[in-house]
């Protein structure tokens, strides 16, 4: 009885709708933490990706809340999101964003239906940031919320030795410390120069929300009042001061994972040295970015600093494939096509590979990435060097802290050539003071230890979910929230002491006023003051006299 007083079981449903199963991966890594306490765990997400929950055995029950994106809108998406530059401003990405918020109505009913239903109702969301649904279910239903980040998030939580916004960021930013003011000066800049994209963007969004009945103004916060878990960790992640209600959680990653596949196994079995080539999933690399990459390649199997290439790339990514592309060499010639079907036995092409198993086995000495939030972590965490080239969002963001790590170097998606692909690779590969391989075992031990938070994560969700059954009466709120700080129930004169720094000055100035005014004062009447003092001491001295 004690127990269930104490720690009772509920029921928490996670979300993931857009983004693909990259987004879903690390909200299921918390929901794993929490059904091993007890709690009841099911999933809501969009039609066609039912089959995610396949490896996670403890979600008891999914809700669909309506069909996802066709594959042209998604082939679209990612061909507009390879061209984007972000130094041009982010007016490159915004149809991506009207695509993705599209789905906010068929989220936003679907969520509502479970929540008016008894029997369905959760009593806590933990959900990927793209469902910006969970927002509205705080805010109608009094239902705490945890939101699951890559990154830091934008437009909360500023912090001033951060130049620009997490995801927004250009191209080797860091922290004010190491960049320059010019670049300072670009990344504060990107979100000014889009005003007119994002006041239209917020017009259009008012009007859909209006559409569907709903009113009041997107839920946006600076510090917020919801859970905010960020899928990474400090040693990646730039470090700065969190509220209660943010933490570092990742890397949000399974401790098992999918054995090698019999083509990986024999492949890697039979070399030494491989260089494991992963650019996304869903990225669509054009024939010229592929012929740049292999011709970067080739002199390192010349020269047998590597002697096997393994790419994981997916159907909808080889569609720009030339496969009569010929490569010549000092002693052959390569067709594209023999390569990707598997005709070189030093080459292996693969729709998909157990990628986690790859990077742990020893003969994976490098990995060519584009530096995607879960690629990032599993690269940390199995202690590879890295070759990155980010293609957009917080992809950029990892590439600069990657290389700020120690443990990789970076590539230009627009600029880079052939040579530079093989002079980057035969320095890590070389890893001439050893420095590359350090840092790569350094940031391998904090991502395992980092890795056990996902149980800090469940913690806060519990502490959250208790704290708000208990503090809400008949939807009347007895006391805020435990985790959030005075500061955001209070006006902002009183928040940041402009009161006591106002009574402060007007004390000071009252102070040095009636200071000067008394030395004007004795100034002017000093004759007076001095006649009179003279006066003072003449009869002082007449009464020594008589006393003595």
């Amino acid at each position: 009885m004690a127990d269930t007083l104490t720690h009772p079981t509920r029921k928490i449903l996670l979300v993931a709708t857009t983004g693909g199963f990259t987004h879903a991966s690390p909200v299921f890594e918390i929901g794993r933490a929490l059904a091993e306490r007890g709690h009841i765990i099911e999933f809501a997400t969009l039609e066609g990706q039912e089959h995610w929950t396949k490896d996670y055995d403890f979600v008891s029950k999914i809700h669909l809340l309506g069909p996802y994106a066709t594959e042209e809108q998604l082939t679209a998406h990612y061909l507009r999101m390879r061209k984007w530059d972000i130094s041009e401003g982010i007016g490159g990405a915004m149809d991506s964003k009207y695509l993705f918020d599209s789905f906010w109505p068929q989220t936003y009913h679907g969520l509502k239906a479970i929540m008016d239903d008894p029997a369905r109702r959760p009593d806590m969301f933990v959900a990927d940031f793209f469902v910006d649904a969970v927002k509205d279910m705080l805010v109608e239903y009094n239902v705490p919320i945890a939101t699951v980040w890559p990154q830091m998030p934008f437009l909360m939580m500023p912090c001033s030795y951060i130049p620009g916004q997490p995801g927004f960021q250009l191209q080797g930013t860091l922290t004010s410390e190491t960049a320059s003011l010019w670049l300072r000066l670009r990344n504060e800049l990107t979100v000014v120069k889009a005003l007119f994209q994002i006041i239209k963007w917020m017009r259009w969004t008012s009007a859909m929300r209006k559409r569907e009945g709903v009113y009041y103004p997107p839920h946006r916060i600076q510090k917020p009042n919801y859970l905010v878990f960020v899928n990474s960790f400090f040693g990646l992640e730039i470090p700065r001061d969190l509220p209660p209600t943010a933490a570092m959680v990742g890397p949000l990653i399974s401790e098992t994972y999918h054995p090698l596949d019999n083509q990986c196994e024999t492949f890697l079995s039979r070399h030494k040295s491989v260089i494991y080539i992963a650019l996304g999933t869903h990225v669509i690399l054009s024939n010229k970015d592929i012929v740049t990459i292999i011709n970067g390649i080739l002199p390192m199997m010349e020269e047998k600093l590597i002697d096997g290439v393994l790419w994981a790339v997916s159907k909808s990514g080889r569609q720009d494939f030339d496969i009569e592309t010929i490569f010549t060499t000092k002693t052959s010639t390569l067709r594209l096509g023999d390569l990707v079907e598997g005709h070189h036995p030093d080459w292996a092409f693969s729709y998909f590979v157990p990628q986690r198993a790859v990077l742990e086995h020893e003969s994976t000495k490098i990995y060519f990435t584009h530096g995607g939030g879960s690629s990032a972590n599993e690269g940390l965490y199995h202690g590879k060097i890295m070759l990155t080239m980010g293609i957009f969002s917080d992809q950029i963001a990892n590439m600069a802290r990657l290389v700020a790590g120690g443990v990789a170097e970076p590539l230009d998606k627009f600029r880079f050539t052939s040579d530079e692909v093989y002079t980057k690779s035969k320095k890590l590969l070389i890893d001439k003071d050893g420095l590359y391989h350090r840092n790569s075992l350094r940031l391998k031990r904090i991502a395992h230890v980092a890795a056990r938070r996902k149980q800090h994560a469940a913690d806060l969700v519990e502490e959250v979910l208790y704290d708000n059954e208990l503090r809400l009466q008949n939807g009347r709120e007895l006391r805020p929230m435990h985790l959030q700080t005075a500061d955001m129930r209070m006006p902002a004169y009183k928040a940041k002491n402009w009161d006591l720094y106002a009574v402060s000055f007007l004390g000071l100035a009252a102070v040095t006023g009636g200071t000067v005014v008394g030395s004007k004062l004795l100034w002017t009447n000093r004759a007076s003051l001095l006649e009179l003092a003279q006066s003072n001491v003449s009869i002082a001295q007449e009464y020594l006299k008589r006393w003595s």
